[in-house]
Parts: structure tokens; sequence; C-alpha cells
């Protein structure tokens, strides 16, 4: 029947305020994106078309590490969650139609927050790095290793049987648990694994799988964490279910019962060092009085169908804040996150044209955050409902630029003002080749086109000053200011 989907050479491997009207809209549809291109070169004059020209020739030539970027992670060069779920399909899939058994594990580092607290990013940053060594020497040249998310790993196991499966877990487990002898910021760290299976007498879905593995790898963090986990039956997911329960509940009490808050963070001019804009994130008020942020529960919003009541709760509370401020003379820009499943839904879009229309807010000071890396149902949906914001007079900026599929294609699939630069290729800059390489292209593409950029995660000084050498337009991150509360920070002054 042939080998299954995956094999060796899929491993992760370590990769090296607004413009006049005169920006430009790249053609999405209608035609291939050559001849898209050409239609826009030959509206621009002679100067212009030698910059975007030249800036489309630089993007050309650092094309495949990009594509390469695209899937992987940059910290530590394994593949990226997007990556990682196709994959994962794949073999699913596979399994279900021929047979075989797989597993899938999922690690989390014990403690990571508190190392980052106690010693610094770079110190969590380097425990993170040896971690990822540490699964990419020990695991199968078969098996595919991922980064899921900052201290959330992945491994694919494929045709491996409970006792392969958990063997490889209990080999992890230990290796970590020996330390790190030679690393003088992190000595010691544990991880929790969860493992579960696929294939055989099992139909269950990719989703199903992960769910399953992530529910074994709570449990054991539950019981103590620096363990490993089974999950048996993928189908049988009763304490995930009742946990993704417990997250709706939260959503929905904080909804109703005023436990929804914003915290602010300012993005500051590289040249001026003026504020020139603030991002907002969503909190919740926990049981406990606790602020919890959106990672902690967008995925079940997302799943549950409630993330579309999250956006329009941010937005509403964005423009009145905004309607506040304009009314006394102090006008402020701020960008607000909008989900995959909101840019695909009439209502949300209605909403925020009601808002606009209705309210005192600037469409010119507001900017939505499209994020690349979330799930889109429908692509052509999602351009006209940027569209239509644009047309509005609002900014759209893609957010988490680099970190998802088909970089370039994505700036020709949507309209937008706007590339924040993922804050993976920026945390780790002064360090980096690779990053740096992939700062400056994005840079060059968006000068070519006439956007503007922003780099997030910034920490220090010395990133702060290559960003501005590269030609950033703008920052945001810890060395500018930590995210506060909104209401406080952004209040207009007291006439």
């Amino acid at each position: 029947m042939g080998p299954g989907p995956g094999s060796a050479r899929n491993r992760g491997v370590r990769a090296a305020d607004r413009l006049p009207s005169s920006k430009v809209k790249i053609p999405r549809t209608g035609e291939g994106p050559d001849r898209a291109l050409d239609a826009v070169l030959s509206k621009l004059d002679p100067d212009d078309r030698a910059v975007v020209q030249g800036a489309l020739e630089r993007a050309e030539r650092t094309e495949a590490e990009l594509r390469h970027l695209a899937d992987h992670d940059s910290l530590t060069g394994l593949l990226n969650r997007r990556r990682f779920r196709t994959e994962l399909d794949q073999h699913v899939s596979f399994n279900a139609r021929y047979g075989g058994r797989g597993a899938v594990m999922i690690i989390d580092i014990d403690g990571l927050k508190r190392v980052n607290d106690k010693l610094g990013h770079q110190a969590g940053d380097t425990l993170i790095r040896r971690v990822a060594d540490i699964l990419r020497e020990r695991v199968r040249g078969t098996d595919l290793v991922a980064r899921l998310s900052g201290d959330e790993f992945a491994v694919l196991m494929p045709q491996t049987d409970t006792t392969g499966a958990l063997q490889l877990g209990e080999d992890l487990r230990s290796k970590v648990a020996e330390g790190f002898p030679f690393a003088s910021e992190v000595e010691e760290a544990t991880i929790s694994v969860g493992v579960t299976m696929f294939g055989g007498e099992q139909r269950a879905g990719a989703e199903a799988v992960l769910v399953a593995a992530d529910e074994a790898m709570y449990t054991a963090k539950a019981e103590g964490r620096n363990r490993i986990v089974l999950f048996h039956a993928p189908g049988e997911n009763g304490g995930r279910a009742r946990r993704a329960q417990t997250t709706s509940a939260l959503i929905r009490d904080a909804l109703t019962g005023n436990r929804l808050s914003l915290a602010t963070q300012p993005i500051r001019s590289l040249t001026s060092g003026g504020v020139e804009r603030y991002e907002l994130f969503l909190r919740i008020t926990g049981d406990s009085g606790e602020l919890v942020p959106a990672s902690a529960f967008i995925r079940v919003a997302e799943r549950n169908g409630m993330v579309q009541e999250l956006d329009r709760w941010v937005v509403g509370q964005a423009l009145e804040l905004m309607g506040e401020r304009e009314r006394v003379g102090e006008p402020v820009s701020l960008h607000m996150n909008i989900s995959g499943a909101s840019m695909t839904d009439v209502s949300v879009l209605e909403y925020i044209e009601r808002r606009l229309d209705e309210g005192e807010a600037d469409p010119g000071r507001c900017t939505f955050e499209i994020t690349q890396s979330a799930p889109v149902e429908d692509y052509e949906k999602a351009a006209g409902f940027a569209d239509r914001l644009t047309e509005f007079g609002c900014e759209v900026a893609i957010d988490d630029y680099g970190a998802g599929f088909g970089p370039f294609r994505y700036l020709q699939r949507f309209p937008f003002d706007v590339i924040k630069i993922d804050g993976t290729f920026v945390r780790d800059l002064p360090r980096n080749d690779a990053d740096q390489l992939t700062v400056k292209a994005i840079v060059q593409i968006a000068q070519g086109l006439g956007k503007r950029t922003i780099a997030e995660f910034v920490e220090d000084g010395e990133t702060a000053g290559l960003l501005r050498e590269y030609g950033v337009d703008m920052a945001q991150g810890y060395y500018y200011g930590a995210p506060v509360d909104a209401a406080e920070e952004l209040a207009p002054e007291p006439i």
C-alpha cells in the first residue's frame, strides 16, 4: 500500500498614521498573481514602479526561506501548529482508510511562566530551545515534532503502538528531568506529557485526537506534573468536554455579568518615539478576581460560536472610548483584533458599521487587526469584510505576519494598511540571522507597497535599534510599556 503521508523529511529543522490615498491595492481574484501585479505596476509612475519592482525582486530571492518560516516556529525551528495540524489530518485519514495505528503526544513545560517572571524571557527562550532540542534528538526519524504555542509541543508518531508511544514519552520526560547542567540560566525543568492513540478500530478525526491528547496532558498536570498520562479513547473525552463547558460558562457569565475588560499597550513611533496608537486586549475576570487573558479562552469561544459576541463587545467598548476622547478634543487611535469567524459573519460587519454611523469615533483612527494565522473558512467573504472596513475609512492591519501560510500571497488576498511583524521574529532579533533576514524582507515588501510596519514583542533597546535601522515604522512590547487597564490608561482627562 506504500508508505504513510509523512516521512523524515517533514521533521522540523532550524530556520536559518495612515498613508495618503496613493496606497496600492492588489487585485485578489479574476486573474493570476503575475497579471494582477502587472496591472498594478502599469498604473504607477516610473519611480514608484521601480521601487515596487525592486521590493518584489528582493522578496522573490527570500521566498524559499519565507515559505519555510511559514511552516515552522522561528524560535525552535520545529513545525508550527498549522503545519502540524495539516500533517495530522493526513495521517489520521490515511490510517482510517488503510489501517494501522499511530499516536499523538502533547507536551507542556511545567512552570515556564515562573521562569519568565523570575529570570526573564531570554531564560524562558533558552528553556524552550533546550526542550525542543531534546525532542528533536530523541524521536524516530519518521516522527513529526511541532511547537504549538509558548510552552506546548506536539509529537506525531505514525505506525506505533501504545507501548512504543509510552516508552518515547517516558524517555522524553526523564531526559528533560535530568536538567541542563550546561545552562547557566535554567538548570532544571520538567514536562507534563499527554498521549492518545488513533487508528485501528477508532474513527476519531484529527480534532478529536488533539483534544484527547490535550486532555491527557492537563490530567498529568493536575496529578502533580512531571508525568505521562495515556488517554485511551479520543471519542470519549468527557473530562476535556467538561473543561470546555466550564470555560463556555465563564465566557457567558462574563458577557452577562460585566466581567469583561480591556487592557491596552502603547504602539510607539520608531522615528519620534511618541505613542501613535494603542492595541486593545480582551480579559475576563475569573471567579477569584484574577484576570484571564484571551489566550486561555479564545479557542473555546471559537469552537462554541461565542467569539463573534466577544468581538462585538470589544468593538463597542473601543468605539465608545474613542467617542469620549473625541468629545473632549483628545482623539486616540486604537487597534482591535477580529477573529477569523467574525470576518465571515455579516452580522459582525453590520454591527461595526452601525456603531460607526451612530457614534462619534473617527473611522480613520480605527485599526482592525486580522490575524494571518487565524482559521478563515471563506477567504472571499473575509476579503470582502476587510474591503468594506477600508471603504468605511478604517485601517486594516495584518497581524502575526510571517507566522501563517503563504506570506506574500496573503497580501494579494486582503486590502491592508499595516503589517504587524510576528513577534517570534522580533524577540531574538539581535542574535538570530534568519530573523534579521525575515524582518528586512517584510519591511522591503511593505515599503514597496506603500504600507507601514509594526514590530511586536520588543523587549530591549538593542532590538529597537535594529528595527529602526531596518526601517520599521512602529513598535510595541515591554520595552515600551506593558499592557495596563484600558479604562484607566485611556480615560479622557477631566475638564
